[in-house]
């Protein structure tokens, strides 16, 4: 069945000679219009303009026959293969159905635009203009607000708990005499009901402030949008004038940030294909590299410049990443992961779920991957494979262990978990690394489950934009007595080539592109011990020469 036919046509016509015919072959469907056909053949053929109207009523007439004509043949043709047979019905459905859905309003389907994409386009948009500044110090403002609110919870709560624990003071000195066994229980009872209800309270009035700041923010960010892109230039500069106007005041007592220290190396990898990192090596606390560190500039508090460089690059392919080890609790009520909570909840994230939230994906996403572990284990003991991903580098996990890793109840250590965050100091993304007693030891391999995690943790950064990543270098937040020089200078020998055959492996997979590795050491480690971890660096990884240009 043709696309296109060629067909004669016929215009009879008077001149002064007499009756006159013209005779040109005209392909239909007509690509051009027919004003165009006619004004081409008035000049091919130098017809006279009196017979110009009637020419293009002519050929109109034509065309509209012949195509018509011609998919009434090419209809009847699809029309005979289908009663044969040799078109497939569904296919045919599903084109015009495509066809339909695509090309005709009425059965188009509606597509409604994801919020959330939206904002993230509009910041991304405002945070690389003049609206930059003001964006941040709006989010301070919150921040303020809602550390105010956790300030004062802070202190009903102590005020409420010193109160209990002066009542089952006296209780208990009166046991025997105005109190019985019964009585304390009731207190106990009640004292835990006061501070349930308080505790409640509070999370209540966060969780409204959290969400009224969040929609603030956002129907800021889309007004401020909108008249930059209408150029409304006065109404666009007022608003950001406003928000400068509200920075509060600086407080009566400042507060003082803990410096830490640093050593940067600029270092080269592979043999053939060199690729260019940078490596860092910090003495802080963890969660210093998540908490805000506000300063005043001219009597004003302004977050510091670390916070600027996290939010412009929100949206981008450089994001930071923090490994922090955990247990293997899903959940934040103990340790670090409460403090680590307690930093989130410091300021409003605009971006993405709060932290709780954000657990309980991960929690309900953890029975579909345990279920798959535990088939898959399943499937190596059949096949009698008795080598376990989990298995212990060390050797010396107990019965508790195995017997909890057979029930699959609890994370297993070297399983990690991610969250992500835009209101930290320094950090997008943190890996939550789950880690046991067996780090405590010297005598850890690379075959360590926490080790082969940090492979699987570098993959994930390679593979999506993770520029620098924050690793624990000695496996551990807190310096502990069984932490002794040669056992420091053990570990982080480990790591570092650990994480430099990581690193090699990796490099062969992606993009030559320049990362940034940080080795976070705990905060109680002394200066020599810094410096003798410092000095291993050049024995290992191959340090970037200086250039030397002499002049004579």
């Amino acid at each position: 069945m043709p696309h296109s036919v060629e067909k004669e046509f016929t215009f009879t016509f008077s001149s002064k000679e007499g009756k006159s015919k013209l005779t040109v072959p005209v392909t239909i469907p007509l690509v051009s219009s027919c004003t165009e056909l006619v004004g081409r053949l008035q000049k091919m053929h130098n017809l006279p303009c009196n017979v110009i109207d009637e020419l293009e009523k002519k050929l109109g007439e034509f065309t509209a026959r012949e195509t018509g004509r011609m998919h009434d043949q090419n209809g009847e043709e699809n029309l005979q293969l289908l009663r044969q047979g040799k078109v497939n019905s569904n296919t045919l459905v599903d084109r015009w159905t495509k066809a339909y859905c695509k090309e005709v309003k009425e059965y188009a389907t509606i597509q409604e635009e994801d919020p959330m994409r939206t904002f993230a386009n509009v910041y991304h948009t405002l945070i690389h203009s003049p609206a930059l500044e003001t964006l941040l110090n709006l989010e301070h403002t919150y921040a303020l607000a809602m550390e105010n609110i956790i300030r004062q919870r802070d202190k009903d709560l102590k005020h409420l708990e010193g109160k209990h624990q002066s009542e089952m003071e006296v209780a208990l000195q009166h046991v025997g005499e105005s109190y019985r066994d019964d009585d304390i229980n009731s207190l106990a009872q009640r004292h835990f009901d006061n501070m349930q209800l308080g505790e409640g309270k509070w999370a209540g009035e966060l969780s409204q402030l959290r969400e009224e700041q969040k929609r603030e923010y956002h129907d800021w960010v889309h007004r401020v949008f909108e008249d930059t892109q209408a150029a409304n230039t006065p109404s666009y500069v007022q608003r950001l004038r406003t928000v400068s106007a509200t920075l509060p005041a600086a407080e009566d007592e400042e507060r003082q940030v803990q410096n830490r220290l640093e050593e940067s190396f600029t270092i080269h990898l592979g043999a053939q294909m060199k690729t260019t990192h940078n490596l860092r090596l910090l003495c802080t606390h963890v969660l210093d590299l998540c908490r805000h560190k506000p300063h005043t500039v001219g009597g004003i508090v302004v977050p510091q410049p670390q916070r600027l460089q996290t939010a412009m690059s929100l949206y981008s392919n450089s994001l930071c990443g923090l490994i922090l080890l955990v247990d293997n609790r899903l959940n934040s009520y103990t340790g670090i992961k409460r403090d680590f909570a307690g930093v989130c909840e410091q300021s409003t994230d605009f971006h993405f779920p709060d932290v709780g939230r954000q657990l309980l994906a991960v929690e309900q996403a953890f029975a579909a991957a345990n279920a798959v572990r535990q088939a898959r284990q399943l499937q190596n003991v059949q096949e009698g494979d008795s080598v376990s991903v989990h298995s212990n580098g060390s050797g010396s996990s107990g019965g508790s262990d195995n017997q909890d890793r057979s029930l699959g109840a609890k994370l297993h250590t070297g399983d990690f978990y991610l969250t992500k965050h835009s209101n930290l100091s320094e950090v997008h993304a943190v890996f939550h690394l789950v880690v046991d007693e067996s780090v405590r030891t010297g005598d850890i391999t690379s075959r360590h489950p926490a080790i082969l995690s940090i492979r699987n943790i570098i993959r994930l950064c390679f593979r999506y934009d993770i520029q620098t990543l924050t690793i624990p270098l000695l496996l551990t937040h807190e310096m502990t007595e069984e932490m002794t020089i040669p056992w420091c200078l053990k570990r982080a020998e480990l790591l570092f080539k650990c994480v430099k055959g990581f690193m090699i492996e990796m490099a062969t997979y992606s993009s030559q592109v320049s990362r940034t590795i940080q080795f976070l050491v705990p905060r109680g480690l002394s200066e020599e011990m810094f410096a003798q971890i410092s000095n291993m660096v050049p024995g290992i990884f191959r340090l970037s020469n200086t250039l030397v240009v002499k002049t004579s």
